[in-house]
């Protein structure tokens, strides 16, 4: 059997199995492929790192743990940069897994930022059901539509960086990490547009197209695009994560899967070439 015709018939497990290996290789020690950071990025980083000390920055974590690995990252960047800034963060969610999405990024975040106190600095208020009607009443009395306590069901009105904050419209930047319904939308129909609120937002590559409208209309200063974007995020601000070693794997991942079929086709059309020719029949290649 020649090199072309092993080719041909190559197995579909040893492609997935050299897959794997290039994937494992890529994650322990990565190479640090050439990147730059687009528009949007740029955009996102010079909006939170113009915000005054103290601003408080919202936290929309309507996501849940089957989009973490894609959103995370870009989250994670950015919720160092607010505490890097000296910018107080609350959190909340539509979604049931959100509060604790929440509770996540700052479990990772924290201990980077020993200085900063829970009900100080940062604050989770965790998942409200009632979706864009909820998002409507934050509008109103903020306060009142998370019922007055926080994810872990402790009192709110005790926390400091609730003072002065009675509705929504008080924060400085929303920043809105979404897969779906609520979501981006939303919060824009009721949050963002009537009361001039800025927003960033986070998503998912598949959500980007049917978002940028929004971005276009200058109703959102911008949009974080997936693990792309959190690897931008991650270079522009120089906070080391996830995101950048996920872009080598992704793109080396994609490269053996190009050389693969470059590789099957050679196989294919050799044999086929070689086939007809055998039979007399060249006009069949």
């Amino acid at each position: 059997m020649t090199i072309f015709e092993k080719l041909d018939s190559l197995d579909r497990r040893w492609v997935f199995a050299f897959q794997a290996l290039v994937f494992c290789i890529v994650i322990l020690k990565p190479v640090g492929l050439a990147l730059t950071v687009g528009d949007q990025v740029r955009t996102a980083y010079e909006t939170i790192d113009s915000l005054p000390a103290g601003s408080i920055v919202w936290f929309g974590t309507d996501y849940q743990a089957a989009n973490a690995a894609e959103l995370e990252p870009a989250a994670l960047a950015i919720l160092k940069h607010c505490f890097q800034k000296n910018l107080r963060v609350i959190g909340a969610s539509t979604w049931p897994e959100g509060g604790a999405m929440m509770a996540r990024l700052l479990n990772q975040v924290t201990p980077d930022f020993p200085d900063k106190e829970y009900g100080v600095d940062f604050l989770n208020l965790g998942y409200r059901p009632g979706g864009q009607v909820w998002l409507q009443q934050l509008t109103d009395d903020l306060p009142a539509a998370v019922g007055g306590v926080d994810h872990f069901g402790d009192p709110i009105s005790e926390y400091p960086i609730m003072d002065g904050l009675n509705k929504i419209q008080d924060v400085a930047l929303i920043v809105g990490i979404h897969v779906g319904t609520p979501g981006t939308p939303e919060y824009i129909r009721v949050i963002t547009d009537p009361h001039n609120v800025p927003m960033i937002t986070v998503l998912p590559a598949v959500s980007v197209a049917v978002t940028m409208p929004y971005l276009a209309s200058g109703q959102l200063v911008s949009i974080v695009a997936s693990l792309r974007g959190g690897a931008e995020y991650e270079l522009i601000s120089g906070f080391s994560g996830t995101a950048m070693t996920g872009m080598d794997s992704q793109s080396f991942m994609n490269l053996t899967i190009v050389i693969f079929v470059i590789l099957g086709n050679i196989g294919f059309f050799y044999n086929k070439y070689k086939k007809g020719a055998s039979g007399g029949g060249g006009a069949n290649v």
